[in-house]
Formats: C-alpha cells, sequence, structure tokens
C-alpha cells in the first residue's frame, strides 16, 4: 500500500481533534485518553502524534510548549542524554541552528534603528575587505544579505571539506571563494548561511564586540532569557540536550557542543522552548525592536523569507506566522508566532541517530512545519 503524505496524516488528526475539543487547555503532562477526549485542544492530538511519531523512529528527545487562546501545553519526551538516560526535561537547553540568524537579524536591525547603517548600503561600504575574500558580482546590500537574495554561495555545500571547526565569519565565507554566485542583490530566494556570516562581520566591526556578545547585549539581557546563550560563551549550559548522528562506520556520535557551532551565526545559539517562545513573543510585539523595523521583516514582497523570518500562511487569519527553522546534526528546532501574537510553537528534537544529511529543508524539518502548522491552524 502507497505510504500516506505526511501533510494528510496531520490534517486527518486536526479533523478528529476538532470533534473532540472542549474549552478547557491543559499544560504539562498530557490528561489520561477518557479525560483528554473531553477537555483537551485539538492541537494536543496533532502534537502527541507527532511527538510518538518521532520517538518510534528513533529520536531520543522531543521538547513541546505551544501556546494559544484555547489553551496552553507543554511536553518533554525522550531521554537528555543515552550515557545517563535521564529524562529529558521542558528547561533543557539544545543546539537551535539557524534559528539563530533571526537573532543576528535584530541586532542588525538594531544598527539600522540607531542610523549607523541603511538596509540598502553596500556592505562592503564597511567592510572593504570582502573583496580580498570572496568576488561579489557587485555591489551587495545589508537587506539581501538579511534575505537571502544576494546570490551568495552556501558554506555548508561548499566543495571544501570543512571539518569540524571552530571556524572564524572569515574562514566560512573563505569556504565559498571561487563558487559560483546565483546573481548579485535582488537574485531569487536561495538560503545561504553565508550571508549571515558576512552579517556577523559587519556587527562586529561596528559594535567592536563578538556577534555572542551583541545578541546577549541587544536580546537576551533585555529579555531576560536565563538559557540562551552563543556556544562557547560562558556560563555554559547546564542541562544540554544531547542530539546523535552515526559514523559511516556505525558508531554513535554526540554532537552536543560540537566545536563547528562556536561563534557560529547561523547555527551558534542554544536555548529551550520556553526562551525560543519568550523571544519571538518579545519580537513581534514590539518589545525588542520599533514597529516599523518589525514591519520591515514581515513585508509581503518576501514571499517565503524575510528580513532573517521563516514566513509560513496562518489559514485561521490568512495572514502568516513568523519565525524560523534550525536544522544541525543531531538536532531540529523550530519556533513560529501567528502575526497577532495569539499562537505560538517551539519544538526541539534530538534527532533519530544516523548519517545526518543537514539541510533546512531535510525531509525530517519539513515534517516538523508541517506538524506545527497543523497544530497551530487547530487553535484558531
Amino acid at each position: 500500500m502507497r505510504p500516506e503524505p505526511r501533510q494528510s496524516k496531520y490534517l486527518r488528526i486536526v479533523a478528529a481533534a476538532v470533534l473532540l475539543v472542549g474549552s478547557a487547555g491543559c499544560t504539562g503532562a498530557p490528561d489520561p485518553p477518557d479525560q483528554q477526549t473531553r477537555t483537551a485542544p485539538a492541537f494536543v492530538g496533532i502534537l502527541q502524534r507527532y511527538s510518538a511519531d518521532l520517538l518510534t523512529a528513533g529520536a531520543t528527545a522531543v521538547i513541546i510548549d505551544m501556546k494559544s487562546r484555547v489553551g496552553d501545553w507543554s511536553s518533554a519526551a525522550g531521554v537528555r542524554d543515552l550515557d545517563t538516560m535521564d529524562p529529558a526535561q521542558l528547561s533543557d537547553q539544545s543546539q537551535v541552528g539557524d534559528i539563530t540568524t533571526a537573532m543576528v537579524a535584530v541586532s542588525v536591525l538594531k544598527l539600522v534603528e540607531e542610523g549607523k547603517i541603511q538596509l540598502d548600503d553596500p556592505v562592503q561600504q564597511y567592510l572593504p575587505g570582502l573583496e580580498g575574500i570572496v568576488k561579489p558580482p557587485g555591489p551587495i546590500t545589508i537587506r539581501s544579505l538579511l534575505s537571502h537574495r544576494s546570490g551568495m554561495p552556501d558554506y555548508w555545500v561548499s566543495p571544501v571539506h570543512i571539518g569540524t571547526g571552530p571556524f572564524t565569519h572569515e574562514e566560512r565565507v573563505g569556504f565559498v571563494a571561487g563558487m559560483p554566485w546565483t546573481g548579485g542583490s535582488g537574485s531569487l530566494y536561495s538560503y545561504s548561511a553565508t550571508n549571515y556570516s558576512v552579517l556577523a562581520l559587519l556587527v562586529e566591526k561596528l559594535r567592536g564586540r563578538s556577534i555572542g556578545v551583541v545578541i546577549r547585549e541587544d536580546s537576551v539581557a533585555p529579555l531576560n532569557l536565563q538559557h540562551t546563550l552563543m556556544t562557547g560563551d560562558a556560563p555554559g549550559p547546564q542541562r544540554m540536550l544531547h542530539g546523535y548522528t552515526r559514523t559511516a562506520a556505525g558508531d554513535l556520535e554526540d554532537n552536543a557542543l560540537a566545536p563547528f557551532h562556536l561563534g557560529s551565526p547561523d547555527t551558534g545559539m542554544i536555548s529551550t522552548v520556553g526562551d525560543l517562545n519568550t523571544y519571538f513573543a518579545a519580537l513581534q510585539d514590539g518589545s525588542l525592536l520599533a514597529p516599523g523595523s518589525v514591519a520591515e521583516m514581515h513585508h509581503p514582497k518576501y514571499q517565503e523569507f524575510g528580513l532573517g523570518l521563516v514566513r509560513k500562511y496562518d489559514a485561521c487569519s490568512n495572514n502568516d506566522y513568523f519565525g524560523h527553522v534550525g536544522v544541525v546534526r543531531g538536532y531540529a528546532a523550530l519556533a513560529l508566532i501567528s502575526a497577532d501574537g495569539s499562537r505560538q510553537l517551539a519544538m526541539i528534537v534530538a534527532r533519530a541517530p544516523r548519517q545526518d544529511p543537514v539541510g533546512f529543508d531535510d525531509p525530517e524539518s519539513l515534517e516538523m512545519a508541517e506538524a506545527a502548522l497543523a497544530a497551530l491552524n487547530s487553535a484558531c
């Protein structure tokens, strides 16, 4: 029998759950099945099924935190560490991959608000040495770097073996030297982590501090995010979720605090589901940036990816969800919030240990986004 499409599976769960939904929400551990069918919001069944499917397929931990007008719900399933077998907790910290870039984007836009740069300035105006690392086809605007429309090649797919790191921002940019650009500023959207290495160089030059310190000053400290930090910053994480892969020989490899992520502006941040929800709620309600900056991040001309943010269609409001997906070896993470701030979801997964094909749109991250949207759209 032909396997059913992933999306249709979650849509069917939505339809079934809506028939059972009551007026009360739930927080923490799920209710027993007979009680849950009377009281749980529809999204609970969707997220429980998603978590169970991942654990059955070999994921070692799935942590979820959803907030909505019809109820809140959170869950931590699996184990934090295969050595100790300690159970996963909501407060466990994890690599959050590309979600890092949303935080870098906020720090760039703060420079715009202060009048230190403008979005349509060529980045070479501030980083003349860039021409000595790569050969851009022309002026590359800060806006095009933020929105992945610079045409710059992605160092993740560089033919150079990038090894394990750590690497400087210049080294990450240098990995794409000699690779063809897809165009210059104004190119079609093409996700490239190298854009954010260039932006990190820009921020560090203008602030005189490392990108991790700048993110802490711009976002983490003002929001009192107790469990969010750049890899390599002190103090280190106290309750780190371990994400595993397998080597070609089949040996288990622990990717927690891998040197590759040290100080990385596209994969370096560590956080929790609770902190991620706090962060994106603050960004959405104007606590981090001026309303005009947030509107620019959300501008409808950016159909798939705005300034540092992924956008996904919101079937409840005929608007969009905003946030980001993060995928690195051993881990996947997601944070999305509705335009009106009434529904948001953060998820972190320690993926099934295997030789890990990492990508922003790999099948597992696409499935994560489908499950998230099904849950959010069931909480209208």
